[in-house]
């Protein structure tokens, strides 16, 4: 597997996922009843022990990739990177107004055959009191606002902060009976090496509750990837969804949403 996940330097650790029972019961449920015995609003978040069982395991195969962990320390989805105008944030942080998770796991996931192809990381986190879905709506605005492009800093690179520029934000047609909402882009960017080189990367994003899945995948070559590898979300969902004991997962695995 690559030791960088394409524009950032990544540690991995292939240490077993974190597994709790206490985590196990009572974190995904509703909150408690509240004192005149009404249902208090809102699921509780998961915890970081919780994410870790439902994430897809380190070592394990999907297909022709393989999982590994990341730290997001400087990398997407990072309180390192900005986007400007500040409106397009959603789009390199999944971060609200309103507040960042309550826990966060990371995945990464390549295909060790092809050290130039397709990464994958994977990201599973809770949010609490509706703050996923004010990260979704606030992605959506985002989706539609940057779609004729925007800036990113990425301040956590060996040599200082780096700019990339995107071209473009193109909407596509979001994964149809997972979660509560979907939403799906590819991006189009200079590579921050070569500025006359035209990279692409694909954000999903799932919603199920308190918690959000994000898959975001890049080709280290310059190549399109075509879109987040179908294997992965099918996975990754059906690892989320029987965990939590949803019965649900018939309802039709991912539909292909590459362009």
């Amino acid at each position: 597997m690559n030791k960088g996940y394409g524009k950032h330097a990544v540690v991995r650790t292939m240490a077993g996922a974190l597994c709790c029972a206490a985590a196990l019961t009572g974190c995904a449920g509703s909150a408690e009843p509240s004192a005149d015995g009404r249902p208090a609003a809102g699921p509780r978040p998961l915890t970081q022990a919780a994410l870790n069982v439902r994430a897809l395991s380190p070592g394990e195969a999907v297909g022709p990739y393989r999982t590994g962990e990341f730290t997001v320390s400087g990398g997407p989805l990072s309180d390192r990177y900005s986007a400007t105008p500040p409106v397009c944030q959603p789009l390199v942080g999944l971060t609200s107004v309103r507040g960042g998770p309550v826990a966060q796991v990371h995945r990464r996931l390549g295909d060790p055959a092809k050290p130039q192809g397709v990464d994958v990381a994977v990201q599973l986190r809770s949010y609490g009191a509706g703050r996923a879905a004010a990260v979704m709506e606030e992605l959506r605005t985002a989706g539609a606002e940057c779609r004729d492009g925007f800036a990113e800093r990425r301040g956590a690179t060996a040599g200082g902060a780096v700019t990339a520029t995107y071209t473009a934000v193109r909407k596509l047609p979001a994964p149809a009976g997972l979660g509560d909402e979907a939403q799906a882009y590819r991006l189009t960017l200079h590579d921050v090496r070569d500025a006359g080189r035209t990279t692409y990367e694909y954000l999903t994003v799932l919603r199920d509750g308190a918690s959000l899945l994000s898959f975001r995948a890049e080709a280290l070559a310059a190549a399109d990837p075509g879109g987040v590898p179908k294997d992965v979300l099918d996975a990754q969902w059906e690892k989320w969804s029987t965990t939590n004991g949803q019965r649900g997962y018939g309802r039709g695995r991912v539909a292909d949403s590459r362009p």
